[in-house]
């Protein structure tokens, strides 16, 4: 693997707002207008912030053994949690009234998401994903997982779904109870992301390697070499770039023209700790990463040039962009939310 310019001139930026809580942040979620950031906390509440002045809207209960997930609807109507309860909760963002309690199956709902058409909701819990409708009706329960599901991913179209469990790839049509394909590999996966033009599904492995299938073919091309275990997936707005993470570095991988295979990718390493979080810009070819180190930075992409550097008080845990791209948000291990204006 080959690193990137670590050298280049960078310049700090300062955060816009902060909001203080009082516990780790576990999940940021922007609404789809960009006016109303949700931040999730390990002790439960839910915090709905003015986007532009972090003022509070709402201060959710949320999940009182701790919130693990969250997702908006389309629409921004509805907000969906998932926690350490067992449930997978939708909240009415305007009133903040809690308007649907849904039962995972098992005793943790680690990851929750709304369907492209804002139609269905789904959540993932031990070895269930349940479909369901917006009124909280369950239409479907897929149970045929090894192990515990450790991602979901919508199809743009809303009528498919993949999920990431012990032995490889699942992907689901919502009219059906078996798998239409299975995406087999030996392996634990511990990440999922689907490329937006629907034509890769990429997922992270327990044994510090990285998969990668073509939805249509189901071909796959697989990259080693990794320092630890990938948690971390991201692709670009065009499905040109997939970045990964690992340890202290990210790794940036070029699937344009004929794909990574026979390309060395770019290693962005200038973090000191481990990277919590990493995300592409909605709309520029710019990447996102926080980490343990307290260290936010913004790295030009495809050259890898290290563009701005923010370096905060406590360890980071997650990142959030505005669907402008004109907000940055991160939380910290002890509770903090920072809003930064991008230039």
């Amino acid at each position: 693997m080959s690193g990137l310019n670590e050298k280049a001139p960078f310049e700090l930026i300062e955060p816009q707002w902060r909001v203080v809580g009082d516990d780790y942040i576990t999940a940021l979620a922007w609404s789809p207008d960009g006016s109303t950031l949700a931040a999730a906390s390990a002790g439960g509440p839910i915090l709905l912030l003015v986007g532009e002045t972090g003022g509070v809207v709402h201060e959710l209960p949320g999940h009182g053994l701790g919130t693990l997930a969250l997702d908006w609807s389309c629409d921004g109507r509805w907000l969906a949690s998932g926690g350490q309860d067992g449930k997978a909760r939708v909240w009415d963002a305007g009133t903040g009234a809690e308007a649907m309690v849904l039962d995972g199956g098992s005793g943790w709902v680690e990851h929750v998401a709304w369907s492209p058409r804002g139609d269905l909701l789904a959540s993932a819990a031990g070895k269930f994903v349940k479909l369901w409708k917006n009124d909280g009706e369950l239409c479907r329960v897929y149970g045929d997982h090894a192990s515990t599901v450790t991602g979901l991913a919508w199809l743009r179209d809303g009528r498919r779904l993949a999920t990431a469990c012990y032995g490889g790839v699942k992907l689901w049509r919502i009219d059906a109870v078996q798998a239409k394909k299975h995406f087999q590999w030996k392996g634990s996966f511990l990440s999922l992301s689907l490329s937006p033009n629907d034509e890769h599904l990429a997922a992270g492995c327990q044994d510090a390697s990285l998969l990668v299938w073509n939805v249509k073919t189901a071909k796959n091309v697989g990259m080693s070499g990794y320092p630890g275990k990938i948690s971390l997936l991201d692709w670009d707005a065009s499905s040109r770039y997939l970045a990964s993470g690992a340890d202290r570095e990210a790794v940036l991988w070029n699937f344009s023209g004929p794909g990574p295979a026979n390309r060395e990718p770019f290693v962005l390493s200038r973090h000191i700790d481990r990277i919590a979080d990493l995300g592409f810009h909605p709309k520029r070819d710019v990447l996102a990463t926080v980490g343990q180190d307290g260290m936010l930075i913004l790295w030009n992409i495809p050259e890898g040039i290290m563009k701005d550097l923010c370096i905060l008080k406590n360890p980071l845990t997650r990142l959030a962009w505005s669907p402008q791209g004109n907000m940055l948000a991160v939380g910290s291990a002890e509770g903090e939310v920072c809003l930064l204006s991008v230039r």
